[in-house]
């Protein structure tokens, strides 16, 4: 079977033709249908997942060039004519007054034109190649300089450019090398490390490491007021509330990976951008994993230690205390420590869905809720129910978020590599079962905190003759909600 995605619309129609067409074959056995779909689920899985990684990196390399030559002049461009090539604060005169103003540099601001986007990709690759080998990027000097050359001449800036480097060269020592300046290299890791899948769903907090946030716990009464008969009016009747608090961390997340000390620069800049699509793979796969299967108790409630989910993990060092699903609270756990959980068993369709799992949310079932469920249970389950309304069926009026790939009573439908299809029929992972399940989440009663972003280090290993380099990110999905109110409901047993 071969199937070629282009957009989320099209997935859902090439699969619902597959699926047509297996059930169409009345003279295929019960096994033989049971075999088609499974292979068909299969393979909508890893298009999904490919897709997916595909909308995550696309266009991500560098940031668009905005402004034009005009904004390169004005932004980067000093009082004394020279240009800036890293930001920092310049002092300027205005009204009669000196004042301190911070310029964008060429090398570490978003660029302006398609010329500085490159002249900023060339100094990064030059950047990584002096941090982990401590030699000079003689190569990529050479590209640099030529590259400069070409400079846009509107509003002198070449001129201006030229004279910059120049006595930048001859104030340094040596070849001239040291200077291009150490643009951050978290800048690359940063260009692509976006919101990937479910994770874009919930709004991000940003937070200075822990946080403690005050709460009312109980609502207050209003009582009618009374009429003023008397030279003495009976008081208004108070409310009683209860105060509480919930302090809020962030959990760190790491990615390592590892360069040869015989690597060229050739080899550097060329592998910048696949170390970066690595490394926010790796975080960002990690971070939506624990969004599903998180659990801080310290016996996990699944069998982590031998679950690699989906084979993305690796057969060894999994379940320790470093291992990502410890992080923070996922969903599941967290539907079952509310006990918010339905066996689904007998009702896998989109009237189930609504009944037993969005509405069984109380008040809450009207709020912003999203759908998370697995490819298989999609494919499998929910497709085939014409009560679900594919994204290539809802019109160019419909709204429809990143990701989405249905609807079901108006609530949008994702599917998540991350939600399993190797669970018990308790819904937990245990070693052994081949079923999935499906989360209610009101959006609203979540958040990503983030209180760093994306960071990288390196260090040399001279016993092994490696570079490793670590990208860590601090962030965590929490929510504020009390133990008793029902923010996510989890439905299990599926397939």
């Amino acid at each position: 079977m071969d199937i070629t995605i282009t957009n989320q619309a099209e997935l859902l129609g090439q699969f619902r033709d597959v699926h047509n067409k297996i059930e169409a074959a009345k003279h295929n056995t019960e096994a033989e249908i049971k075999r088609a779909h499974d292979k068909a689920a299969a393979e909508f899985g890893e298009k999904l997942r490919a897709m997916e990684e595909r909308q995550a990196f696309a266009g991500k390399q560098a940031a668009e060039p905005v402004g034009g030559e005009a904004a390169l002049v004005s932004r980067f461009t000093r009082s004394d004519g020279s240009i800036n090539l890293v930001r920092s604060v310049e002092r300027v005169q205005f009204a009669g007054q000196a004042v301190d103003v911070v310029r964008d540099g060429l090398f570490t601001d978003a660029p302006a034109t398609a010329w500085d986007a490159e002249l900023k990709q060339i100094a990064l690759a030059a950047t990584i190649y002096r941090s982990v080998t401590g030699r000079a990027p003689v190569t990529l000097r050479g590209r640099l300089l030529a590259h400069a050359a070409k400079a846009p001449t509107a509003g002198g800036f070449r001129a201006s450019l030229e004279k910059t480097i120049a006595k930048s060269i001859s104030d340094t020592s040596g070849s001239g090398a040291e200077w291009i300046p150490d643009t951050p290299i978290s800048a690359l890791y940063e260009d692509f490390f976006t919101a990937n899948g479910i994770a874009a769903l919930f709004a991000t907090v940003s937070i200075n490491g822990p946080i403690i946030v005050p709460k009312i716990t109980d609502t207050g009464r209003p009582y009618l007021k009374g009429k003023a008969s008397t030279n003495d009016p009976d008081q208004y009747t108070a409310s009683d509330v209860t105060s509480d608090s919930q302090t809020i961390e962030s959990a760190g997340f790491a990615a390592r990976f590892i360069v040869d000390d015989a690597a060229t620069e050739d080899a550097i800049f060329a592998l910048a951008p696949e170390i970066a699509r690595r490394a926010a793979r790796a975080i960002s796969d990690g971070y939506e994993d624990c969004m599903v299967n998180g659990d801080t108790t310290a016996t996990h409630q699944d069998a982590i230690a031998t679950w690699n989910l989906r084979s993305r993990w690796g057969a060894t060092g999994l379940g320790g205390s470093g291992d990502h699903r410890r992080g923070f609270l996922g969903f599941r756990a967290l539907a079952v420590d509310r006990s918010c959980t339905v066996d689904l068993t007998a009702s896998q369709t989109a009237a189930g869905v609504m009944g037993s799992v969005v509405g069984a949310m109380g008040e809450l079932s009207a709020s912003d809720i999203a759908l998370l469920t697995s490819p298989e249970v999609l494919y499998k389950k929910l497709m085939v129910d014409s009560s679900v309304l594919t994204v290539d069926k809802m019109g160019a009026a419909a709204t429809i978020l990143t990701g989405q790939l249905a609807s079901i009573g108006g609530h949008p439908l994702f599917a998540s590599r991350w939600m399993g299809a190797d669970l018990a029929n308790t819904g937990l992972f245990t070693g052994s079962g081949a079923l999935s399940g499906l989360v209610a989440v009101s959006r609203g009663e979540f958040a990503h905190y983030q209180s760093r972003s994306v960071m990288v280090e390196q260090d040399k290993d001279i016993t092994r003759g490696i570079y490793n380099i670590v990208a860590t990110q601090r962030k965590s999905m929490r929510t504020l909600s009390s133990s008793g109110q029902k923010v996510v409901f989890y439905a299990y047993n599926m397939l």
